[in-house]
């Protein structure tokens, strides 16, 4: 994976974050845009329906806003047990929610889930229902009934059918999830993590965390976060996070891994970066003065300042017409404005919207590639 970026004399940059292995990427500040150059993309953030929405629709992706009355999502959890590693995760999956409810667990309640878990694997649904059913114990029964449909966490971890697809590009909003508190976000963290990793082939991926404060506000997220940067780089995934204070990372409890694990670094301009605490946070990342300096001298949403192995550089990024009418469409007007686009014209939409955009020639070579 590579970006094309243009330094300060004007001559071309190349940073390469998905080469030989992939490179784990810290970026920070106030403004930033995301983007796609190949391979698997999954975002998890806020807000992530209006950041990138003309790319992601451009790129077949999809976005899943968890934990919103007006959604189709829903998950099976129990759908995959047929293998030892896939039934000993589904029984610590409802293990923990049945803690989180209240339950003490014990050993004889634990033969029980793995009895209603062999049980449901007769079945071709595999429903959290159908496992509350089948379970012969009334107390897990009891503690589940909240995961299923007479609970209020039903329409989104009891479905008889799974509707989290299978993209190359997927993005998930979790605002409203992480508002719902410990006994609702926990068994959905978990699922998705589950979901996600085992989803990593090999093939260059990237998961990119949005708004990463979310994730390390949150001790499972937190801890699972620190899981990902010392592993996934074997399974060839790549971990960006992207925050808009260095604060929320330097007051993490996994602030030495994030910053050791992210060889590469983006900071945006910053024009407090020389006061007290500010030039603190940048000593830790290993800038000196000079560098701190240039960070608090540069331009707002025009310039980055890049470190890695590599060296260090003020950069902005190389992106042209064509370019920013994807990964550009970012104010709600534009997002509107591209719905409507994709209702009018179908599959066919993103050479549409590069012809209106003026690139007659860009939006003739699409139709040729498609």
């Amino acid at each position: 994976m590579v970006t094309t970026l243009a330094a300060a004399a004007r001559s071309a940059v190349t940073n390469g974050v998905h080469g030989s292995a992939p490179n784990h990427v810290l970026k920070s500040g106030a403004e930033f845009c995301q983007r796609r150059h190949g391979g698997n993309s999954v975002i998890q953030g806020r807000q992530a329906d209006l950041v990138g929405h003309g790319l992601r629709e451009a790129s077949g992706g999809e976005h899943y806003d968890i934990g919103r009355d007006k959604t189709a999502l829903a998950f099976c959890p129990l759908k995959e047990i047929d293998s030892r590693s896939d039934f000993a995760w589904a029984a610590e999956w409802i293990e923990t929610a049945c803690v989180l409810q209240g339950l003490a667990m014990t050993p004889n309640l634990r033969n029980k889930i793995a009895q209603g878990l062999e049980l449901l694997k007769q079945s071709p649904t595999r429903t959290l229902t159908e496992f509350v059913a089948n379970v012969q114990e009334l107390s897990i029964r009891e503690a589940l009934e909240h995961y299923t449909v007479s609970g209020p966490m039903g329409t989104l971890l009891d479905a008889e059918v799974d509707t989290l697809g299978n993209s190359k590009f997927m993005v998930f909003e979790m605002e409203e999830l992480m508002g719902l508190g410990d006994k609702n976000i926990v068994p959905v963290l978990l699922y998705l993590f589950r979901r996600v990793e085992k989803r990593l082939d090999g093939s260059p991926t990237v998961l990119s965390i949005d708004e990463a404060w979310l994730a390390l506000g949150h001790p499972m997220f937190q801890e699972k976060l620190r899981e990902w940067l010392k592993v996934l780089r074997s399974k060839n995934c790549a971990v960006w996070m992207f925050t808009q204070s260095l604060s929320d990372v330097f007051n993490s409890p996994i602030r030495d891994v994030i910053i050791e694990s992210c060889l590469t670094k983006i900071l945006l301009p910053n024009s407090e970066a020389r006061n007290e605490t500010s030039r603190g946070i940048y000593k830790v990342l290993g800038l000196n003065q000079r560098q701190i300096d240039i960070i608090a001298q540069a331009t707002p949403k025009r310039h980055y300042y890049y470190m890695s192995s590599l060296g260090r550089r003020l950069f902005q990024l190389g992106l042209g017409g064509v370019t920013l009418s994807f990964v550009g469409v970012s104010g709600k007007e534009d997002v509107a404005l591209v719905d409507r686009f994709i209702a009018q014209h179908g599959e066919k939409w993103p050479a549409e919207w590069l012809r209106a955009r003026g690139y007659e020639d860009w939006a003739n070579y699409w139709l040729r590639l498609n």
